[in-house]
């Protein structure tokens, strides 16, 4: 489905984005992860790798002037959003203190084209509470250490809803659909660039 078909926002967004995304499940940390096999070494390589990555969407989505007004005015709160935060801390549950390697993320040129991104770093929510009760083994019980993976907690379902009403409401305009799939695409092809071989987290073991 093209960006100017019929249908809603999320649809041509999915269309647009399936491929690669479908790719990100072979990324093997993730896929180690989803099945309960990732080392604590692995683990610790994929959140220092999460870090930075969505540590940079963050800043790059804040930083053009006049660019989070244009989002609260779709209703969405991008300072509520971050999540950044919850993945230095279960960094630091598991030893590690370092600074994160920030992506090379560009600001995105306009309103749309960052809520594009934005409904990648959202979108990794929805399979986050899966991979969360993947790491029981690693982890047991505790929440510690995977804060990350719950998301927004118990706002996770309202905070979805709200950015899909917000999706829908800008891509309800045909130019600004098309911007916000380009920078969806954009969004999804830098986090597989950021795991391709040679970049991603190595197999560390223990």
């Amino acid at each position: 489905m093209s960006a100017t078909a019929e249908g809603s926002a999320r649809d041509a967004l999915r269309a647009a984005t399936g491929a690669v995304h479908d790719r990100l499940h072979g990324v093997p940390a993730f896929a180690r992860l989803a099945g309960g096999a990732i080392t604590r070494g692995e683990y610790r390589a994929l959140l220092a790798r999460l870090h930075g990555f969505h540590a940079a969407l963050e800043g790059a989505l804040a930083a053009p002037p006049g660019l989070a007004p244009a989002l609260a005015g779709w209703g969405i709160d991008l300072a509520a959003r971050r999540r950044s935060a919850l993945l230095a801390a279960d960094r630091l549950a598991l030893g590690d203190a370092a600074p994160p390697d920030p992506a090379p993320i560009p600001p995105p040129g306009s309103a749309a084209a960052a809520m594009g991104w934005l409904y990648v770093s959202e979108g990794s929510t929805l399979g986050g509470l899966h991979l969360a009760r993947a790491l029981d083994g690693l982890l047991g019980q505790a929440a510690e250490g995977r804060r990350f993976l719950l998301g927004h907690g118990a706002r996770h379902g309202a905070m979805w809803r709200d950015c899909c009403a917000a999706i829908e409401a800008c891509g309800a305009d045909p130019a600004r659909r098309r911007a916000m799939v380009a920078g969806a695409v954009a969004g999804f092809e830098a986090f597989e660039a950021w795991f391709a071989p040679g970049r991603g987290p190595q197999s560390g073991r223990g």
